[in-house]
């Protein structure tokens, strides 16, 4: 009996002892830490400063920002695509220019030596008459041979494989976001122009392109992470007849952003905290 209990008690103290961790768990530990901090850091980029526009509009769309549905729209513009969509004149440069930044965004992807299928010939001298886009900004877009992958043909896994992680990459999700802004603005722009056109036919172009405004920030507030503060106001405000309701909506806009930003902080800084601990202790 007391032999049974001797060995019960041995059981019991094996128990409460701490479970060794072996060499494999801290490896893998560290491998999950470091991508938790790279995706931190890419979170940081995005929320260490608040950025708060103020605009009027004459209407407010619900789309959302789906990265496979930008990169398919931005990818076929081209001169005669454009041509071929009735794009007003005026605004054909300022569309391939986003088409160029796409391009240059997918290269300087490629010439990263962490991201998952980096070519090192990027930046190979040899082969740069293929990657002038990196070279001479001003390049024609015709004359680019373009390296990104096609969204309307994509015949191997490898590509496929590709485009997914292009979709995946934090840098050039923030940059497709702010294309496919700018691209929204743009359509929507021609599409006034085209309707000011039928309506007054009459009209030089130059006319036309001058009646047709896009959307105007009157107000713009930037707070950054050291506690900069910057304040940009449109001269039109001045004048415009709704100013002071303006210039209000945009102070209660400044006061709920600063609100969400920090809560926003608060959290993320909880969220490492916690990991530490957590880490600290799988670690003992």
């Amino acid at each position: 009996m007391a032999a049974t209990s001797k060995e019960n008690v041995n059981k019991q103290a094996d128990r409460d002892l701490p479970v060794p961790v072996n060499q494999g768990t801290r490896s893998n530990l560290g491998k999950t830490f470091n991508a938790f901090v790279e995706s931190l850091e890419q979170v940081l980029v995005d929320i260490t400063a608040l950025e708060v526009n103020t605009m009027v509009v004459e209407r407010i769309t619900g789309d959302k920002f789906i990265p496979w549905e930008a990169y398919r729209d931005l990818y076929p513009i081209s001169s005669t695509y454009l041509e071929q969509q009735g794009i007003h004149e005026s605004l054909r440069d300022r569309y391939i220019e986003l088409r160029k930044n796409l391009e240059l965004e997918y290269m300087l992807l490629l010439s990263d030596p962490t991201y998952e299928f980096y070519d090192h010939t990027v930046l190979d001298s040899a082969t740069q008459h293929h990657n002038q886009i990196l070279s001479d900004p001003m390049v024609e877009l015709e004359q680019m041979q373009s390296r990104l992958p096609d969204p309307y043909s994509i015949n191997t896994s490898q590509r496929a494989s590709e485009l997914k992680q292009i979709l995946k990459n934090g840098r050039f999700l923030r940059s497709l976001r702010k294309m496919s802004e700018l691209k929204g603005t743009l359509d929507n722009r021609n599409k006034a122009l085209h309707k000011k056109q039928d309506e007054q036919s009459h009209l030089s172009s130059e006319v036309i392109q001058k009646a047709v405004k896009t959307d105007m920030i009157y107000a713009q507030t930037v707070i950054q992470l050291d506690g900069d503060l910057i304040n940009r106001y449109s001269e039109e405000i001045l004048a415009h007849p709704h100013r002071d309701v303006i210039l209000q909506i945009h102070r209660d806009g400044v006061l709920s952003g600063q609100k969400q930003w920090r809560e926003m902080l608060e959290f993320v800084i909880d969220l490492v905290q916690a990991s530490l601990q957590n880490i600290r202790k799988a670690l003992k």
